[in-house]
């Protein structure tokens, strides 16, 4: 089981649990983006592949950020 303190402590397996959790969001609204992954970190910083998606799901994922609201 990974607590919060191993994903402090590893950036790369903190990219891959953020990249999981977008995964998982995205599915929800019918959405996929095929090279999600996580990367290796730069500088320390947990870094996401979001990669190549085609135009319909840029268009519906933008719809679905519009909807939100950016409180």
């Amino acid at each position: 089981m990974t607590t919060q303190q191993d994903l402090q402590n590893d950036p790369y397996r903190l990219a891959i649990v953020a990249a999981e959790r977008l995964r998982a969001a995205l599915a929800v609204h019918g959405l996929a983006i095929p090279s999600l992954r996580g990367g290796h970190p730069a500088v320390s910083t947990p870094m996401v592949e979001l990669g190549g998606c085609s135009a319909d799901v840029a268009e519906a994922l933008a719809a679905v950020l519009e909807r939100v609201d950016p409180a």
